[in-house]
Protein backbone atom coordinates (compact mmCIF):
# COMPACT_ATOMS: atom_id res chain seq x y z
CA UNK A 1 0.00 0.00 0.00
CA UNK A 2 1.41 3.67 -0.40
CA UNK A 3 2.95 5.67 2.18
CA UNK A 4 -0.14 7.71 2.95
CA UNK A 5 -0.03 11.69 2.62
CA UNK A 6 -3.11 13.08 4.75
CA UNK A 7 -1.71 14.20 8.07
CA UNK A 8 -1.78 12.98 11.16
CA UNK A 9 0.27 9.43 10.19
CA UNK A 10 0.47 7.27 13.35
CA UNK A 11 2.70 3.99 13.53
CA UNK A 12 3.64 1.49 16.29
CA UNK A 13 6.55 -0.24 16.44
CA UNK A 14 5.29 -3.79 17.07
CA UNK A 15 6.03 -6.44 19.33
CA UNK A 16 6.98 -9.58 18.55
CA UNK A 17 5.03 -12.62 20.55
CA UNK A 18 6.73 -15.62 21.41
CA UNK A 19 5.71 -19.23 21.36
CA UNK A 20 6.27 -21.22 25.16
CA UNK A 21 9.39 -22.62 23.54
CA UNK A 22 10.88 -19.20 22.85
CA UNK A 23 10.54 -19.09 19.27
CA UNK A 24 8.79 -16.58 17.01
CA UNK A 25 4.83 -17.23 16.98
CA UNK A 26 3.68 -16.50 13.60
CA UNK A 27 0.27 -16.88 13.92
CA UNK A 28 0.25 -14.69 16.87
CA UNK A 29 1.55 -12.33 14.59
CA UNK A 30 -1.29 -12.66 12.15
CA UNK A 31 -3.89 -12.25 14.69
CA UNK A 32 -2.49 -9.11 16.27
CA UNK A 33 -2.10 -7.68 12.54
CA UNK A 34 -6.22 -8.79 12.24
CA UNK A 35 -6.62 -6.28 14.86
CA UNK A 36 -4.71 -3.84 14.11
CA UNK A 37 -5.95 -3.63 10.57
CA UNK A 38 -9.30 -2.10 12.41
CA UNK A 39 -7.51 0.56 14.24
CA UNK A 40 -6.52 4.15 13.03
CA UNK A 41 -3.10 2.98 12.83
CA UNK A 42 -1.66 3.75 9.50
CA UNK A 43 1.16 1.48 9.22
CA UNK A 44 3.67 -1.06 11.32
CA UNK A 45 6.77 -0.42 12.44
CA UNK A 46 9.47 -3.54 12.15
CA UNK A 47 13.13 -4.46 13.48
CA UNK A 48 12.78 -2.32 16.29
CA UNK A 49 13.65 -2.42 19.83
CA UNK A 50 10.34 -2.41 21.04
CA UNK A 51 9.61 -5.60 18.73
CA UNK A 52 13.21 -6.93 20.83
CA UNK A 53 15.10 -6.48 17.68
CA UNK A 54 18.34 -7.47 19.84
CA UNK A 55 17.16 -10.88 20.39
CA UNK A 56 16.13 -11.65 17.07
CA UNK A 57 18.18 -13.04 14.20
CA UNK A 58 18.17 -10.63 11.30
CA UNK A 59 16.49 -14.02 9.64
CA UNK A 60 13.44 -13.73 12.61
CA UNK A 61 13.48 -10.27 11.45
CA UNK A 62 13.08 -10.87 8.11
CA UNK A 63 10.25 -13.12 8.63
CA UNK A 64 8.17 -11.39 10.79
CA UNK A 65 7.90 -8.43 8.05
CA UNK A 66 6.98 -11.23 5.59
CA UNK A 67 4.72 -12.58 7.91
CA UNK A 68 2.65 -9.18 8.65
CA UNK A 69 3.38 -8.35 4.93
CA UNK A 70 1.02 -11.24 4.15
CA UNK A 71 -1.58 -11.22 6.66
CA UNK A 72 -2.19 -7.36 6.11
CA UNK A 73 -3.88 -7.61 2.75
CA UNK A 74 -2.39 -5.05 0.86
CA UNK A 75 -3.68 -2.50 3.59
CA UNK A 76 -1.65 0.05 5.93
CA UNK A 77 1.97 0.26 5.24
CA UNK A 78 4.95 -1.50 6.33
CA UNK A 79 8.48 0.64 8.34
CA UNK A 80 11.79 -1.62 8.31
CA UNK A 81 14.14 -0.32 10.84
CA UNK A 82 18.01 -0.55 10.01
CA UNK A 83 20.00 0.06 13.11
CA UNK A 84 23.55 0.20 11.80
CA UNK A 85 26.90 2.80 11.62
CA UNK A 86 28.07 0.97 8.41
CA UNK A 87 27.22 2.24 5.12
CA UNK A 88 27.33 -1.22 3.42
CA UNK A 89 25.27 -3.18 5.83
CA UNK A 90 22.99 -0.69 5.92
CA UNK A 91 22.13 -0.57 2.57
CA UNK A 92 22.25 -4.66 2.36
CA UNK A 93 19.72 -4.89 5.14
CA UNK A 94 17.49 -2.33 3.60
CA UNK A 95 17.37 -4.06 0.90
CA UNK A 96 16.71 -7.05 2.08
CA UNK A 97 13.72 -5.60 4.15
CA UNK A 98 12.02 -4.16 0.87
CA UNK A 99 12.15 -7.50 -0.81
CA UNK A 100 10.61 -8.90 2.30
CA UNK A 101 7.71 -6.29 1.75
CA UNK A 102 8.98 -2.86 3.67
CA UNK A 103 7.70 0.02 2.07
CA UNK A 104 9.42 2.66 3.94
CA UNK A 105 12.55 2.59 5.87
CA UNK A 106 13.36 4.23 8.72
CA UNK A 107 17.15 4.27 9.29
CA UNK A 108 18.87 5.58 13.06
CA UNK A 109 21.33 8.40 13.34
CA UNK A 110 24.38 6.18 13.81
CA UNK A 111 25.81 5.64 17.06
CA UNK A 112 29.60 4.99 16.30
CA UNK A 113 30.95 7.57 14.00
CA UNK A 114 30.86 11.30 13.64
CA UNK A 115 30.47 11.41 9.99
CA UNK A 116 26.41 11.42 10.10
CA UNK A 117 26.39 13.06 6.44
CA UNK A 118 29.16 11.41 5.05
CA UNK A 119 27.23 8.05 6.35
CA UNK A 120 23.67 9.35 5.08
CA UNK A 121 24.53 10.69 1.88
CA UNK A 122 26.34 7.28 1.25
CA UNK A 123 23.23 5.46 2.53
CA UNK A 124 20.05 7.38 1.52
CA UNK A 125 20.15 7.28 -2.73
CA UNK A 126 20.94 3.71 -2.52
CA UNK A 127 17.72 2.44 -0.40
CA UNK A 128 15.57 1.17 -2.34
CA UNK A 129 12.67 3.01 -0.63
CA UNK A 130 12.05 6.48 0.87
CA UNK A 131 14.07 6.86 4.15
CA UNK A 132 13.06 8.09 7.79
CA UNK A 133 15.77 9.14 9.51
CA UNK A 134 14.88 8.36 13.21
CA UNK A 135 17.15 10.52 16.09
CA UNK A 136 17.01 7.96 18.78
CA UNK A 137 20.65 7.65 20.44
CA UNK A 138 19.73 5.54 23.44
CA UNK A 139 17.59 2.94 22.08
CA UNK A 140 15.99 0.51 24.98
CA UNK A 141 15.33 3.75 27.44
CA UNK A 142 11.24 3.98 26.93
CA UNK A 143 10.72 5.37 30.14
CA UNK A 144 12.57 8.42 28.41
CA UNK A 145 15.52 10.42 30.70
CA UNK A 146 18.37 11.41 29.13
CA UNK A 147 18.13 12.13 25.01
CA UNK A 148 21.60 12.60 23.72
CA UNK A 149 21.89 14.25 20.74
CA UNK A 150 23.08 12.38 16.99
CA UNK A 151 23.73 15.14 14.86
CA UNK A 152 23.18 19.31 15.80
CA UNK A 153 19.66 20.74 14.70
CA UNK A 154 20.91 22.44 11.62
CA UNK A 155 23.05 19.12 10.01
CA UNK A 156 19.30 17.23 10.56
CA UNK A 157 17.54 19.82 8.45
CA UNK A 158 20.20 19.28 5.51
CA UNK A 159 20.07 15.69 6.65
CA UNK A 160 16.06 15.68 6.34
CA UNK A 161 16.27 17.69 2.33
CA UNK A 162 18.62 14.90 1.13
CA UNK A 163 16.56 13.46 -2.21
CA UNK A 164 14.86 10.10 -0.66
CA UNK A 165 14.45 10.91 3.08
CA UNK A 166 10.81 10.42 3.56
CA UNK A 167 10.78 12.43 6.64
CA UNK A 168 11.85 12.60 10.54
CA UNK A 169 11.31 10.82 13.80
CA UNK A 170 12.51 13.20 16.44
CA UNK A 171 13.82 12.02 20.37
CA UNK A 172 12.07 12.88 23.23
CA UNK A 173 14.44 15.96 24.14
CA UNK A 174 11.79 18.83 23.18
CA UNK A 175 14.25 21.42 24.22
CA UNK A 176 16.18 20.48 21.17
CA UNK A 177 13.67 19.07 19.02
CA UNK A 178 12.00 22.43 19.33
CA UNK A 179 14.94 23.93 17.19
CA UNK A 180 15.21 21.62 14.84
CA UNK A 181 11.66 21.61 13.53
CA UNK A 182 13.18 24.92 12.43
CA UNK A 183 15.63 23.64 10.24
CA UNK A 184 13.25 20.37 8.80
CA UNK A 185 11.19 21.68 5.81
CA UNK A 186 7.57 21.53 6.28
CA UNK A 187 7.22 19.96 3.37
CA UNK A 188 8.41 16.37 4.91
CA UNK A 189 6.81 14.69 8.04
CA UNK A 190 7.82 15.73 11.02
CA UNK A 191 6.89 12.83 13.81
CA UNK A 192 7.19 12.76 17.85
CA UNK A 193 8.46 9.27 19.04
CA UNK A 194 6.74 9.34 22.56
CA UNK A 195 2.99 8.95 24.22
CA UNK A 196 3.91 11.36 27.30
CA UNK A 197 5.02 13.54 24.49
CA UNK A 198 2.25 14.30 22.31
CA UNK A 199 0.62 17.29 23.33
CA UNK A 200 3.95 18.77 23.65
CA UNK A 201 5.64 17.66 20.40
CA UNK A 202 2.41 18.21 18.39
CA UNK A 203 2.50 22.07 19.88
CA UNK A 204 5.99 22.52 18.31
CA UNK A 205 4.77 21.02 14.71
CA UNK A 206 4.63 17.61 15.03
CA UNK A 207 2.26 16.07 12.51
CA UNK A 208 2.51 12.20 13.25
CA UNK A 209 4.11 9.40 15.26
CA UNK A 210 5.58 6.93 15.91
CA UNK A 211 5.97 4.86 19.41
CA UNK A 212 5.19 2.74 21.38
CA UNK A 213 1.95 3.65 23.25
CA UNK A 214 0.48 3.57 19.44
CA UNK A 215 0.39 -0.11 19.91
CA UNK A 216 -1.94 0.08 22.77
CA UNK A 217 -3.69 3.35 22.49
CA UNK A 218 -3.76 4.45 18.28
CA UNK A 219 -7.40 6.22 18.49
CA UNK A 220 -6.42 8.58 20.97
CA UNK A 221 -2.78 8.97 19.99
CA UNK A 222 -4.07 10.23 16.48
CA UNK A 223 -6.89 12.42 18.30
CA UNK A 224 -4.53 13.74 20.31
CA UNK A 225 -2.45 14.95 17.39
CA UNK A 226 -5.51 15.77 15.00
CA UNK A 227 -7.04 18.38 17.51
CA UNK A 228 -3.34 19.97 17.89
CA UNK A 229 -3.22 20.67 14.01
CA UNK A 230 -6.98 22.21 14.08
CA UNK A 231 -6.37 24.06 17.12
CA UNK A 232 -8.38 21.87 19.12
CA UNK A 233 -5.72 22.55 22.36
CA UNK A 234 -8.69 21.85 24.75
CA UNK A 235 -9.34 18.07 23.95
CA UNK A 236 -5.89 17.42 23.07
CA UNK A 237 -5.27 18.47 26.51
CA UNK A 238 -8.05 16.14 27.71
CA UNK A 239 -7.28 12.91 25.89
CA UNK A 240 -3.24 13.88 27.50
CA UNK A 241 -3.91 14.37 31.06
CA UNK A 242 -6.35 11.08 30.77
CA UNK A 243 -3.83 8.70 28.96
CA UNK A 244 -0.57 10.05 30.95
CA UNK A 245 -0.48 6.75 33.32
CA UNK A 246 -1.07 4.76 31.52
CA UNK A 247 1.98 5.32 29.23
CA UNK A 248 3.52 5.20 32.27
CA UNK A 249 3.40 2.42 33.67
CA UNK A 250 3.17 0.38 30.38
CA UNK A 251 6.12 2.17 29.29
CA UNK A 252 8.38 2.07 32.34
CA UNK A 253 8.09 -1.71 32.26
CA UNK A 254 9.59 -2.15 28.57
CA UNK A 255 8.39 -4.35 25.89
CA UNK A 256 7.06 -6.46 28.73
CA UNK A 257 4.74 -3.71 29.66
CA UNK A 258 3.10 -3.08 26.29
CA UNK A 259 2.97 -7.12 25.83
CA UNK A 260 0.91 -6.60 29.24
CA UNK A 261 -1.06 -4.08 28.43
CA UNK A 262 -1.71 -5.71 24.48
CA UNK A 263 -3.04 -8.97 26.73
CA UNK A 264 -5.10 -6.44 28.73
CA UNK A 265 -6.65 -5.49 24.95
CA UNK A 266 -7.10 -8.81 23.82
CA UNK A 267 -4.11 -9.05 21.62
CA UNK A 268 -1.64 -12.01 21.81
CA UNK A 269 1.54 -10.04 23.95
CA UNK A 270 2.51 -12.71 25.84
CA UNK A 271 6.32 -12.80 27.56
CA UNK A 272 9.34 -11.12 26.04
CA UNK A 273 12.02 -13.24 24.47
CA UNK A 274 14.27 -14.84 27.47
CA UNK A 275 16.11 -14.07 29.53
CA UNK A 276 14.03 -11.20 30.09
CA UNK A 277 10.88 -11.92 32.24
CA UNK A 278 7.01 -10.78 31.88
CA UNK A 279 5.09 -8.45 34.56
CA UNK A 280 4.46 -9.71 37.57
CA UNK A 281 0.98 -9.92 38.91
CA UNK A 282 1.45 -6.71 40.39
CA UNK A 283 2.60 -4.65 37.69
CA UNK A 284 -0.16 -6.12 35.61
CA UNK A 285 -2.68 -4.64 38.66
CA UNK A 286 -0.89 -1.39 38.23
CA UNK A 287 -1.22 -1.30 34.38
CA UNK A 288 -5.21 -2.55 34.05
CA UNK A 289 -6.07 0.61 36.89
CA UNK A 290 -4.07 2.66 34.76
CA UNK A 291 -5.78 1.85 31.66
CA UNK A 292 -8.97 2.11 33.09
CA UNK A 293 -8.46 5.32 34.43
CA UNK A 294 -7.50 6.58 30.70
CA UNK A 295 -10.60 4.53 29.33
CA UNK A 296 -8.62 2.11 27.14
CA UNK A 297 -10.31 -1.02 29.03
Amino acid sequence: MPIPTQNPIVVAPSPTPFKSDDSVDHAAIERNVEKWLKTPLSGFVLGTENGEEQFLSEKERLEVVRTVNNARNGEKFIMGGVDSSSITDTIRQAEDLVEAGAELIRIRIPRLTKNVTGYFEKVVPRVPAPVAIIHQMAPGMFAGGAAPVGAEPEVIGELVDIDNVWGYIASGNVRFEARVRNFVTTDKPFWLGNGLLLLAMSAIGANGACLMFGNVAPTECHQIISSVMNGDFATAQEIQSRIIEADHQILNRGAAGVKAALDLLGYDGGAPRLPNPSVNDADREVIRAAMQQAKLI
